[in-house]
This record gives C-alpha cells, sequence and structure tokens, in this order.
C-alpha cells in the first residue's frame, strides 16, 4: 500500500524500498518537538457510592465532573461546593440532597486531609451519609495540543508514536468508508512509515493533523472533486513518558 499520489514508477519504487531499508534498520524515534506541547488539566469528580452486599463500594450517580486549568481553582471549588452541602441525586430515597452544618465541616476537614499518589491522582476521599457515600476526587491529567503540520515538518505528531504499537485505519473523508486496517510497530523514516507489513510513503507536503503520543492522521489529496484518503494511526498501548 502507498500513499503517493504523483511520480514516476521507478521513483515510487526507490521510495518504497528506502523506506524498507529505514524500517529494517530499527524504529526512529524523534526527539521531543517545541510544538509537542503540553497542558495540565484538572478534574474534580464528585459521585454518590452504594455499598453492596460484601461491603464494597460502587459508583452509584455521578454528581459532578468538572475541569479546571489549575490545582489551586480545582480545590478552592471544591471547597466550595463541600460548603454549599448541596450534592443532589435524581434517584435519591435516604440520601439527603444538602448536607447539614456539622456533616459539611466533616467532609471539608475529610477532603482537606484527603491525599492520591501526588501526580495523577491529587485527593480522593470517601464520606459515608447514611446508606450511601460521597465520593470526592481530584485528578490530574497531560494533554498535548493538538498540531498540524505536514509530513515533512520536525513537528509531524506521527514521529512522536514511533517505536509503539499502532493501529491503522485507511479510509475516504466522510462518510468515512474503510479501507483497510492493519495493526503493529510503528517505524518511521524520512520518506515514510510501517506498520506490520504496511509500507507506507507521503510527500512531504501532506496534511497531518494530531495529538502527540496519542494519535495522528495523514491527509491524502486525491483531486479537487474527490474526498482525501486519510490514514489514521492511533496508540494502542499506554503512551510513553514523553521527553520533554
Amino acid at each position: 500500500m502507498s500513499a503517493i499520489t504523483r511520480g514516476t514508477p521507478d521513483d515510487t519504487r526507490r521510495e518504497r524500498e528506502d523506506v524498507g531499508r529505514e524500517a529494517a534498520a530499527g524504529p526512529a524515534r524523534a526527539a521531543a518537538h517545541p510544538s509537542w506541547r503540553f497542558q495540565d488539566r484538572f478534574e474534580l469528580w464528585i459521585d454518590w457510592m452504594v455499598r453492596d452486599s460484601a461491603g464494597h463500594w460502587h459508583p452509584h450517580e455521578s454528581v459532578l465532573q468538572r475541569s479546571y486549568r489549575t490545582r489551586e481553582d480545582t480545590l478552592l471549588h471544591a471547597e466550595r461546593i463541600i460548603q454549599r452541602g448541596d450534592f443532589p441525586m435524581q434517584s435519591r430515597s435516604a440520601a439527603p440532597v444538602t448536607l447539614i452544618r456539622n456533616r459539611r465541616e466533616a467532609l471539608l476537614v475529610a477532603f482537606r486531609a484527603a491525599e492520591g499518589d501526588g501526580v495523577t491522582l491529587i485527593r480522593e476521599v470517601l464520606f459515608p451519609v447514611g446508606e450511601y457515600a460521597l465520593s470526592l476526587k481530584v485528578t490530574r491529567e497531560r494533554v498535548a495540543d493538538e498540531v498540524r503540520t505536514s509530513f515533512a515538518h520536525a513537528g509531524n505528531p506521527l514521529r512522536s508514536l514511533a517505536g509503539q504499537t499502532v493501529k491503522l485505519t485507511v479510509l475516504i473523508e466522510h462518510p468515512y468508508d474503510v479501507l483497510s486496517r492493519a495493526e503493529g510497530v510503528l517505524e518511521m523514516g524520512e520518506l515514510g512509515a510501517r506498520v506490520g507489513s504496511e509500507v507506507l510513503t507521503f510527500q512531504g507536503g501532506a496534511g497531518v493533523t494530531g495529538v502527540p503520543y496519542r494519535q495522528a492522521t495523514v491527509a491524502v489529496s486525491r483531486g479537487l472533486m474527490k474526498k482525501p484518503m486519510l490514514y489514521r494511526f492511533e496508540l494502542l498501548q499506554g503512551p510513553e513518558e514523553p521527553r520533554l
């Protein structure tokens, strides 16, 4: 399979051979590009929990899930919500909608004393309320900004997936007719990429859109009246810690 849209048969054959030689030498890992920027996203999760017959707590009904830009904002808003004491439950029976003052104060103390791993889990507390319990959790996730560039550009987000196990889907833009699929370790060369037995070559100006370390899509034009061909690469295993 080839993503080349122009060129002579000899050019195509040489490019495919070059990609094969580069891929055979082993996966090429690109150093992190300055355009692969990350943002911290903090989330506050509040849920009602219910206990099963074995005494284990399980999610019963979601109260709130909200994102914030900073750790301080997340904790501040969590405390304000606790101080109001309003935790509605649509299917409530014995659980109160509003906690009385001394229960709000006890929950606030427990929340301030709660700890997580300090990396992805900032705080977590489980606070019994009658037959139910309130679960309050603050999490942190590093999310990469979307990058749009050309295949030949050093900031091509596909390069951040080199050496990782990916799923490749080849399709035509809307109505998204899937042409083929493949899985395997992504091996990158200057002229293209390989996933399993699929060797792909792209022109340097082909557009690439993606989120570094997660997914990337290469769009190949098929002419003015045709929908572009899309080569979508998605990470299958957990993302490797980026070297920033």
